[in-house]
Formats: structure tokens, C-alpha cells, sequence
């Protein structure tokens, strides 16, 4: 295969659970406002994730995890980075003593393992073993030895060794996370099944690591052939009950600071934009003091590019798009009808017309946008549908609502309007759909010609994965595929290193 010399990612996450909400985002997921099981799962996670930089509560999490589709993988091997925490836990003096063998078969109330029993990590799983399931409406269907119900480690036999604790711990801990998990809306983040058991087992990763495995996707591009723009998210106030992640967002504003200096020639930096934020000023200010290039704007949260009912949100996105226009600052948008969304089911706020609305006017035309997913795939959401780029008909292409139609338009109208096709999960396994995505390419740019437009839509359109969504971490090296194999053939010979390269360095003023 004919591999481009260069190229940009131009849509990627690099944060771990440590810089999400994720009691939210797991109640919301549960179609609930809040949840003790949500509360508890994320302070798992959050104490279970690595941190790359001076973190005391980091427990290890940082070894590379391969991944496979089977649930019972992830279940264990989330226990696993538990029980390696738990361990942690245990003096070194005393493993020096007894060894790690015989430590399993002290006794649980000796003075040496006290550590372990006032831990964070064993205080969260004692909370863990006292939810009530039928109040959080799960009812387990298919009860075995490992998930009998578990009492607080105190209840257990009068004199339990460490490894009679550690086998409680497990059975806690795999249950609670089976139970999240099944509470959860499949389809609470877009139009196919998601695996949130393999999304938490991805997040426990440390930032070092996660771009470690991202990087490593692309070998095959040879080093230092391959960079990223990672994206911040601000979810925190997108939730009825707004509870903060283990990370403030100036700290996670620091962290991501440092990684981008510790790995100059990888990654470039975007911060995120959210209007319920007093001081977003002040945030965006300190970002682009400190090299983030731009800004990630994600509707979907709750809030519009332009007719927000509400006249402060209103007024501060106008005041936000008026900040990145003076210093011609890039925003970078979510446009799929479906995505990170709450239980309130917002996706809708990304559609294109709402951008189009927004250039139209003279005061914001010259916006350096990019339209996140090029308006994504087939999706459904709220009783509208957009068939995207898998329209396989005139009529859906030029539905009113057909996304991608309409994220083509506004590419090839504006100058500084730009977009990537991330995350079109039908690509990855049918070829009939890579047809129809080519196909479309060719619609757009005739009618971009019919209609006089300045730009040639394959002008203005990149690379992007939307890597760490559970679909890519698994199918990076594929997902580029399917793209090398569309650029290499002839008729887009002239456009190739545009799309890998050139057109993303472009969008980022590079």
C-alpha cells in the first residue's frame, strides 16, 4: 500500500477518566439525574486511572492494555489494576519481609495491612459492596458464586486472611461494574452499540500512555510521520446535577500543557469552550497563553452557535466567536445528529444549519471552523434523520437534514470553513459504504461547481479519527486504511497530501 509521507490526525482525545464528570456521564447514560452505583463506579475509575505527572492517588493503571471484544476481559482486567492498587497499599517493609505470596495469607486485621484497609481504594469498593441494586434497578439475570451478593469485608469470616478480602474485593467490584454497565443506554452516545466496559478500561490509561497507544497505531507510517490534535472537553455543567471531575479544568489545562511539551513534535493542543462558565475568558486566555491553538465546541452538551434561547448563553457564544475571530483563533465543532450527549438528548444542537445561520452573518463569515465528522454517517435522533455520507440516493442527499450536504456547502462557500471525516464507523467494514462515501464526494464537489462556490470540497476536507471512541482505539491502523486506499486512487492523486496533511496544517494556521 502506497502510504502518504505525513500525516494529521486531526481529531483525537488524550485525557483519561480523571478529566470527566463521570458520575454524570454514567447517571445521564442510565437516563438518570443521579446515581449512588454512577457516584461510586466513577470514584473507582478516577482513583483506578494513571496520571503521567506528580499524581499521589496515580495506582498504576499506566501498563498497556490490549483490548478485546469480550466483556469478561474487561471485567478482570479492570479488577486486575484494582488489586495491583490494593497491593500498592501494602508497606514495602512487610513485602520485603513476607514476599507477596505470603502477604495473601497474613491475616486481615494485622497491623501491617492496615494501610490497605484505610485505603481510598478499599473505602470506595466497602461503599460499593453496600449499593442497593434494586433501588438503581438492576436486577442480575443470571446470579453465580462471583456475583452472589457481597456483605462489607468487616461481616466476613471472624478471621479473614488478605486473600479472602481480595476475593471479595473482586466479586464487588466485577459486580458493580456489570451493573453499571447494564443500566446504561447502549445507545446514549450515537446510533450503534457502545462498549462502556472497554471506554472505562481505555480511560484508566495515563496521558502518557494514551498517546503512547495512539502513536503507536500509526507505525507503519515510520517515526515522526504522524501528529495528532488532541481535544479537551468541558462537560462538567452540562448536567442537571453539575458534580466536577477528579480534575478541575485548569488543572487539566496544566496537564495537557505538559504532555504537549514533553512530546512537541506529536501533538498539537485545542482547550474547550463551554458558555455556562463565568470566567471563560480567563480559561481561554490561560490556554492560548500556554500553546493550545484553539478551542473544541461541542453543541450537543446543551448549547448553540447561534438562537440560544437563553440570553446569556447567547451572548457570551456571540462574545466567544468575536474572541477567536480578532486573533483568528480556530474552533472545532461536533457535527453528527448524535454524540456525546445527555440524557436531555441535545445532539441536535450540531446541526449544520445552525452554522450556516451563524456565517451567514457578516460579523462571524470569516469563523477558522471545522466541522467535526464532516456530518458523520447514517443517524437518527429525535425524529430527525440524516443519511450523511452513506446517502445511497439523490433524494437523501439533498434532504433538508442530510448533514453532510450540508457541511460540504458551507466548506466549499467560506474560506476558513473546513472539515474531517472522523469516526464514519461504516466505513471500516463495508466496502459498499467506502463507495458511497466517494460517491457523495463527487455529488458535493459537482454541485459545489453548479453553484459557483469559490473552494473544491476536497479542498477543504482532512483526516481525523475520533480516537479514543471504543471503535477506534480498536481499528486505528484500518480506519486510515480506508482512506489511503480512496486518496491512492487516481482521480485524487492531486488532492492526497492535502487531505492527510496539508489542508489540517492549513485549518491550524501551521
Amino acid at each position: 500500500m502506497n502510504l502518504p509521507a505525513r500525516v494529521v490526525d486531526l481529531h483525537t482525545h488524550l485525557f483519561n477518566a480523571r478529566y470527566m464528570p463521570l458520575e454524570s456521564v454514567i447517571a445521564s447514560a442510565m437516563n438518570k439525574e443521579e446515581s449512588k452505583l454512577a457516584d461510586y463506579v466513577a470514584k473507582l475509575l478516577y482513583a483506578l486511572a494513571g496520571s503521567s505527572y506528580a499524581d499521589a492517588q496515580d495506582l498504576g493503571a499506566q501498563k498497556h492494555l490490549q483490548v478485546v471484544s469480550e466483556d469478561e476481559f474487561y471485567l478482570e482486567r479492570i479488577w486486575e489494576i484494582t488489586r495491583g492498587g490494593l497491593m500498592q497499599e501494602v508497606p514495602a517493609a512487610t513485602l520485603a519481609k513476607h514476599g507477596p505470596a505470603d502477604v495473601l495469607n497474613q491475616p486481615w486485621n494485622a497491623q501491617p495491612l492496615e494501610p490497605v484497609a484505610s485505603s481510598e481504594l478499599m473505602e470506595i469498593i466497602e461503599q460499593l459492596s453496600n449499593i442497593d441494586y434494586a433501588a438503581e434497578g438492576w436486577i442480575e439475570p443470571d446470579p453465580s458464586p462471583l456475583h452472589q451478593p457481597a456483605v462489607p469485608y468487616k461481616q466476613l469470616a471472624a478471621a479473614p486472611m488478605f486473600v479472602d478480602v481480595l476475593d471479595w474485593a473482586r466479586r464487588v467490584v466485577r459486580k458493580a461494574l456489570r451493573a453499571a454497565t447494564d443500566l446504561m443506554d447502549k445507545f446514549a452516545w450515537g446510533s450503534h452499540v457502545e462498549n462502556y466496559l472497554e471506554f472505562f478500561l481505555t480511560m484508566l490509561k495515563s496521558e502518557k500512555a494514551v498517546l503512547k497507544q495512539l502513536l503507536s497505531s500509526y507505525d507503519k507510517l515510520g517515526a515522526g510521520n504522524i501528529q495528532v490534535l488532541h481535544m479537551m472537553m468541558d462537560m462538567q455543567l452540562a448536567y442537571p446535577v453539575p458534580k466536577p471531575p477528579r480534575y478541575p479544568f485548569p488543572e487539566q489545562l496544566r496537564k495537557m500543557e505538559q504532555l504537549k511539551q514533553d512530546n512537541p513534535q506529536s501533538m498539537f493542543g485545542f482547550s474547550a469552550f463551554d458558555p455556562r462558565r463565568d470566567n471563560w475568558r480567563q480559561l481561554a486566555d490561560t490556554a492560548i497563553a500556554h500553546g493550545f491553538l484553539g478551542f473544541k465546541f461541542y453543541p450537543a452538551l446543551g448549547y448553540l452557535p447561534i438562537g440560544n434561547a437563553d440570553p446569556v448563553l447567547e451572548s457570551r457564544v456571540a462574545a466567544f466567536f468575536d474572541y477567536c475571530i480578532t486573533d483568528d483563533i480556530p474552533v472545532f465543532v461536533h457535527c453528527t445528529p448524535i454524540g456525546f450527549q445527555t440524557k436531555e438528548k441535545k445532539g441536535l444542537n450540531a446541526h449544520p444549519k445552525h452554522w450556516r445561520a451563524l456565517l451567514e452573518h457578516e460579523r462571524w463569515r470569516d469563523l477558522r471552523l471545522c466541522l467535526g465528522h464532516a456530518g458523520g454517517g447514517r443517524a437518527s435522533n429525535q425524529g430527525v434523520s440524516s443519511a450523511g455520507w452513506m446517502a445511497d440516493s439523490e433524494a437523501e442527499w439533498r434532504d433538508a437534514d442530510n448533514f453532510a450536504r450540508i457541511v460540504a456547502d458551507l466548506c466549499a462557500t467560506y474560506p476558513k470553513v473546513y472539515c474531517e471525516l472522523g469516526y464514519i464507523t461504516e466505513l471500516l467494514d463495508d466496502k459498499d459504504a467506502r463507495e458511497l462515501l466517494v460517491a457523495n464526494i463527487e455529488r458535493a464537489r459537482a454541485e459545489a461547481q453548479q453553484n459557483g462556490r469559490p473552494h473544491d470540497f476536497l479542498d477543504k476536507v482532512a483526516y481525523g479519527s475520533d480516537w479514543h471512541m471504543p471503535s477506534m482505539v480498536d481499528n486505528t491502523a484500518r480506519y486510515l486504511d480506508v482512506f489511503v486506499d480512496i486518496m491512492n486512487r487516481p482521480a485524487y492523486a492531486a488532492h492526497r497530501d492535502l487531505f492527510f496533511h496539508d489542508t489540517a496544517m492549513a485549518y491550524l494556521k501551521r
